[in-house]
């Protein structure tokens, strides 16, 4: 009797874990069939930034309070996540043997990646308080024209601390971690993973 309570109990603790098991992406548009699977080659164009939310405002009022050297800084911040999020998808994806190229042309692939960062809250580092940056990015999977097969939702966050203080270096980190994550979504399906 001792034991079954014991299972029980067990199971009980095991359920709140396993619910939070899954795919650390929510679908939006899922293509029927999966015209990804067994694919080798997709294209990325550049990040965007369409309708960004920056904190709890607009991108434009967020700037508005900054001046003309941290818009600079702003602007080069994120050209440097396209890089970081560019980077960290093509190699994770290399890891599993799904090519993705930079897009220059619809010729390039028969596949084209395309994200959309909606959210960037830039955090806090302070030695009293620090708040987390995160990052949040629609992403697409298209054919080369721009129809739209697959489309999800990816978020992460990078805690402020001594060794990443400032905004733009956790910006670039999440970023990175979004191009994994990307990757991983692509992998999911050329594999044809449930």
């Amino acid at each position: 009797m001792h034991r079954r309570h014991a299972l029980w109990i067990f199971m009980l603790c095991l359920a709140p874990l396993l619910a939070a098991c899954g795919h650390p992406w929510k679908t939006l548009r899922e293509a029927v069939p999966n015209p990804f699977y067994g694919q080798g080659r997709f294209g990325v164009v550049p990040i965007v930034f369409y309708g960004l939310q920056v904190g709890d405002g607009s991108e434009a009022e967020w700037m508005a309070e900054k001046d003309a050297e941290q818009q600079q800084s702003w602007q080069e911040d994120k050209a440097a996540m396209n890089e970081e999020f560019t980077e960290a998808l093509i190699a994770t994806a290399a890891s599993e043997g799904v090519a993705i190229v930079r897009a220059r042309s619809a010729a390039d692939a028969p596949f084209f990646l395309r994200a959309n960062v909606t959210f960037y809250e830039p955090g806090i580092f302070a030695v009293v308080l620090n708040k987390n940056t995160r990052l949040k990015a629609m992403v697409q999977l298209t054919d080369p024209a721009g129809g739209v097969f697959d489309e999800f939702l990816i978020d992460t966050a990078v805690p402020a601390s001594l060794t990443n203080p400032s905004s733009g270096g956790r910006a670039r980190t999440a970023a990175s971690q979004l191009g994994k994550l990307a990757a991983k979504y692509i992998i999911h399906r050329v594999q044809g993973e449930d």
